[in-house]
């Protein structure tokens, strides 16, 4: 099942509880602003599969401390190889937690103690470890790409400088 549709069912599922808060919406700065306080005050963040691996929720759900709840058969997680993901998220099926009440029902049941293990903090400076591992190789790449060579746009365009006939190099 794909991460949109997942994604509107569960709300068509969840919309149904009383004390549940669940909204959709546009990507707007008050919409935004409006999740973030949501996620800082609720136990639990609802993180579907989505239709692209760049969504920022479940970031959003671990830095507000907010245990994601990952509906989804096989998502990819970043830092995975490194991050176990176990220790700080609820995974469910999604054909599972589109069941009337069971998401709900299974979260109810999750006590106090163990919420707060979930909501750790040494995950969230994890997380940012791994980022800043990662910020030297994305330095790197970026001064690669400033000293390449580019030809002038009026010169063939192959991939091969010798038959540049101009002899000109243009660099960024």
């Amino acid at each position: 099942m794909l991460g949109g549709k997942v994604r509107d069912l569960l709300f068509q599922v969840l919309e149904k509880e009383g004390d549940v808060t669940i909204k959709h919406g546009t990507q707007s700065r008050e919409n935004r602003r409006a999740a973030t306080k949501g996620m800082h005050t609720s136990k639990f963040c609802l993180n579907p599969a989505g239709d692209t691996p760049s969504a920022c929720r479940l970031f959003d759900s671990i830095v507000s401390l907010c245990v994601p709840v990952i509906v989804s058969d096989s998502i990819e997680l970043p830092f995975e190889d490194v991050i176990d993901y176990r220790k700080f998220s609820i995974f469910v099926e999604a054909n599972v937690a589109l069941k009337p009440g069971f998401l709900v029902k299974k979260l109810r049941k999750i006590g106090t103690k163990k919420i707060l293990a979930y909501q750790r903090d040494e995950i969230v400076k994890e997380i940012w470890r791994q980022v800043s591992q990662k910020l030297p190789l994305i330095k790197l790449m970026s001064n690669r790409d400033k000293r390449l060579v580019l030809r002038n746009s009026t010169e063939p365009d192959c991939s091969c400088l010798c038959t540049n006939q101009t002899g000109l190099l243009t660099s960024i």
